[in-house]
Order: structure tokens, then C-alpha cells, then sequence
């Protein structure tokens, strides 16, 4: 049997480079993937399929909309279709992975008009039991998402949950206030990077969220900082990148299209 092979990516050794990384590494955090299903489920694999057991969040709906199950979700949703287990070892299974008989697994899904609904394309779209260690916490993650609320306090929201005690909660509010373009909190984020007890994780995605809303340059003051405070080496590892070997400008890491994060 082969082994797997990720697929990689290199960047410079200077902010703006790892601004432009951090901001692709951190689009698939389990609040952007429920922005971009109609659905999410859990369920249990059975042949080859998943079977709902739990609506956590379904478009329009809000979390378990319409069958008054509280917030476990609506139960007995039906099937959501999965993949065919991958026969390539190129780092799809990420992207794809298969669900095993009875796993229970969180499942983000886009409804179709000519069949069950499906996964949605990039990584995370499917989190398994066996294949991964932190399914509660993103399910956790996935129902504080669906409690958001709209309008004028959902700003608020997002800012209060980026010191939430889940990283997987942190890591959604603070890129939602990104990908939901709210400028207005860019100052808050400043001062949340610029904390001196704030996480180096946390810091760098406060950097990031400022970065994608337009404050670039003060995105990389920020960031500059987190990595003194955090120690280069440090910061790279917490990243998961590394030095190419002969290169001492140039960095190395697992291309973020095939790794979600949470």
C-alpha cells in the first residue's frame, strides 16, 4: 500500500507572505464551511452513505429548524450522499474522505435538485470519529454558529467569541468578521493581536482577519509582533511550516486547499 503525499506550498519569509498564507490556510474553519453548506449534519455511514441522525444547521432553517428537537437538531433527516473512498494517494483523501460502516461523522453538505444532498467541495466537508480527534468540538462549534445572531449584534458576537475557551470557535469568529467584511471591528482586532497575553493562533488570525479587510499594513505591525513575542521557530511550528532546506528566505508547508482548519 503507497503512502499519502500532501501536496505543498512555499512562501517568502517576510509578513506580507505569510499574511497571503494564513489567510488561505484559515478559509475553511468550520463557521466558513457552515456559510457555504445548506446543510450540516450528523449522522452514522452506512453503506457507503451517511444517515442523519442530527440536523445541527440547515439554510433558512437556523440550527434543527422545524421539528422542535431542541439543540441536538432535527432527527431522521434522511441520507446525505459520500464520496466513493479515494484510490489515489495525492492528499484527496483531505478532501474527501470516507466515512466507515456506523462511524458517526459531521457532514457539511450542499443540497441538489437530482439526488440526496452532497458534501461540499474542500477540506472538512466530511469529519469523521476515526478520523479525526476533535469531532465534538467542531460539532460544538458548528451549533454556536448556527446560534448566531444577525443584524447589529452579530458583530459583537463574533468579536466576544474570539476569546472563547474553543479554538475552533476563535478560529471561526474571527474569520467570519473577514469574510463578512466588517470593517468596523478592525481596531478591535488590532487590540485583540496586540494583547500581550493574547495566544500567538489567535493573535495571527486577528492579524489575518485585518489583512483580508483592507488594513495591510497594519496587519503586518501586528504580525511582525506575534512572531517576536511567540519566538520564530515557535510561530513556524504552531503553523506547521518549515524552512526549505538550503534556503534560509524560503518556507515550505502543506498547501492549505487540501487542509481544513478548526
Amino acid at each position: 500500500m503507497g503512502s499519502i503525499v500532501t501536496p505543498v506550498t512555499t512562501f517568502a519569509d517576510v509578513p506580507a507572505a505569510w499574511l497571503d498564507h494564513l489567510d488561505r490556510r484559515t478559509r475553511s474553519t468550520v463557521g466558513a464551511r457552515c456559510a457555504r453548506a445548506d446543510l450540516v449534519v450528523l449522522g452514522e455511514g452506512r453503506g457507503g452513505d451517511l444517515e442523519v441522525t442530527a440536523v445541527l444547521l440547515s439554510a433558512g432553517g437556523g440550527a434543527g429548524a422545524g421539528d422542535g428537537a431542541g439543540a441536538g437538531g432535527r432527527r431522521g433527516a434522511g441520507v446525505v450522499s459520500l464520496p466513493p473512498p479515494s484510490r489515489d494517494f495525492d492528499g484527496s483523501q483531505a478532501l474527501a474522505p470516507s466515512v466507515l460502516e456506523r462511524e458517526r461523522a459531521l457532514v457539511f453538505a450542499v443540497v441538489r435538485d437530482d439526488g440526496p444532498p452532497a458534501p461540499i467541495d474542500g477540506p472538512g466537508a466530511v469529519v469523521g470519529e476515526e478520523t479525526s480527534g476533535d469531532l465534538e468540538r467542531q460539532v460544538a462549534a458548528v451549533r454556536w454558529y448556527a446560534a448566531l445572531p444577525t443584524g447589529d449584534a452579530r458583530e459583537a458576537a463574533l468579536l466576544a467569541a474570539a476569546e472563547d475557551g474553543d479554538p475552533a470557535v476563535v478560529s471561526s469568529a474571527l474569520r467570519a468578521l473577514a469574510d463578512e467584511r466588517r470593517t468596523s471591528a478592525v481596531e478591535a482586532l488590532e487590540m485583540l493581536a496586540d494583547a500581550p497575553d493574547s495566544p500567538p493562533v489567535r493573535g495571527s488570525l486577528a492579524a489575518t482577519a485585518m489583512w483580508v479587510l483592507g488594513a495591510r499594513d497594519r496587519a503586518e505591525r501586528v504580525l511582525g509582533e506575534v512572531v517576536d513575542r511567540t519566538g520564530r521557530d515557535r510561530f513556524r511550528r504552531l503553523w506547521g511550516v518549515r524552512e526549505v532546506e538550503g534556503d534560509e528566505t524560503l518556507l515550505v508547508a502543506p498547501d492549505p486547499q487540501h487542509v481544513a482548519f478548526a
